[in-house]
């Protein structure tokens, strides 16, 4: 299965800072997914746009796959990136301002998922909350989804700058 990253975001919750290379504890959000994504043992593509051109350096740098899409929106650049790679299979596509408090996460959803008979599958915070993991069938369409709860002590998505300093300041969100 194919992992797509999504690091193109504009990030204008934080003051247009690129989220995926905002350093939490010596190593910047998107190198916690890397690793989360090698754990899982999956090929993946990193997404990101005329407006992230630090992590786009980053990333090429360290002889990662990289896809530039043009910055319409998060699926508009999801959708340019699975039609750009002829994606006609399962996919799991992972949001990059992540940062995981415990090792499996990603690998544990790919379990559920796989052994699901749903065609997609998101994860959610018991609020319903959406985390920023989820799996799809390109080939499908339009798909209902199952939801695979995850505890907010586990992941935490960094959306506003409340986010990053209450991880920064090791309190649970």
């Amino acid at each position: 299965m194919l992992a797509i990253v999504m690091c193109g975001g504009r990030g204008s919750r934080l003051g247009f800072v690129e989220k995926p290379m905002i350093s939490v504890g010596g190593k910047r959000l998107v190198e916690g997914v890397m690793e989360e994504l090698e754990l899982a043992g999956l090929e993946t593509v990193f997404v990101t746009s005329p407006f992230t051109p630090e992590t786009e350096r980053f990333l090429r740098e360290m002889g990662l796959e990289v896809f530039r899409a043009d910055g319409g929106g998060y699926m508009h650049d999801l959708r340019q990136a699975v039609f750009e790679y002829r994606i006609l299979e399962p996919v799991l596509n992972v949001n990059s301002d992540l940062y995981f408090r415990e090792r499996g996460i990603i690998l544990r959803f790919l379990r559920a998922y796989l052994t699901s008979s749903s065609p997609a599958m998101s994860a959610v915070f018991p609020s319903g909350r959406r985390v920023g993991i989820n799996a799809f069938d390109p080939a499908l369409g339009e798909q209902r989804e199952e939801k695979f709860i995850i505890e907010e002590s586990r992941v935490i998505n960094i959306d506003t700058p409340g986010d990053l300093e209450r991880l920064r300041d090791g309190r649970v969100l």
